[in-house]
């Protein structure tokens, strides 16, 4: 969460390498498209309760002029994000996470992490939100101009440090920008297929969180 990295992409339309337009640009040449290994990839056994949706987030007062009742898919919201979570460790010793979307309002989704491989561990989870969420932002933006897109995919390469205590060094963990290289299946025009890169970029509150410099601060209360 401290310092502020910068994300590099790639874009990719119709099977044609673009450049960017606002977004920074990943060096060398953009990874074949992966779209026959999303069709041929197979599901691994289902684990059950890895992740469920728990219902709409509780309703409560939210700091900061943020509303509850602005939802996630409107075309107009306050663009400042008021989120939650809880987090219990089981018996079994893996964590449970709920966390609730207060501001703009969305859905409660119940999360099951781990670092020993029997559940995501937290960088896994960390990455597949970033992903998600700079996804959802294509998919937002076309809806709202009614543009051509029936079909993108990402690749998006992560790179974490292990923190100070794991890691034995004594320093803060560090994150490298991540990389994205995106394809897109459109008929409109190479500016708009930028654009619709940019907007993305520009509106995905994860993407923001990584090139903002914040600061933790925990409240411990003891039962």
């Amino acid at each position: 969460m401290r310092g502020q990295v910068e994300s590099l992409f790639k874009l990719s339309k119709n099977g044609a390498e673009l450049p960017t337009a606002g977004a920074l640009e990943l060096d060398g040449a953009i990874l074949p498209d992966p779209s026959d290994y999303f069709a041929n990839a197979v599901p691994m056994a289902a684990v059950d309760g890895l992740m469920s949706k728990v219902g709409p987030t509780p309703k409560k007062e939210v700091s900061g002029g943020t509303a509850t009742n602005a939802s996630s898919l409107s075309d107009e919201q306050n663009r400042r994000l008021n989120i939650g979570a809880v987090a219990e460790l089981r018996a079994d010793g893996i964590k449970r996470i709920q966390q609730m979307q207060y501001s703009p309002y969305g859905t409660s989704f119940m999360l099951l992490s781990s670092e020993d491989g029997r559940a995501p561990d937290a960088n896994t989870l960390i990455s597949a939100g970033i992903g998600f969420c700079f996804m959802t932002q294509f998919g937002r933006f076309v809806s709202m101009l009614k543009l051509d897109l029936p079909d993108y995919r990402i690749v998006q390469d992560t790179h974490f440090s292990l923190g100070g205590a794991s890691g034995g060094t004594g320093k803060a963990g560090a994150a490298d920008p991540i990389e994205t290289q995106v394809y897109l299946e459109t008929s409109e025009g190479d500016e708009i297929a930028q654009e619709m890169l940019d907007i993305s970029e520009k509106t995905c509150f994860l993407h923001a969180f990584c090139k903002t410099d914040l600061k933790t601060k925990l409240k411990v209360k003891r039962l």
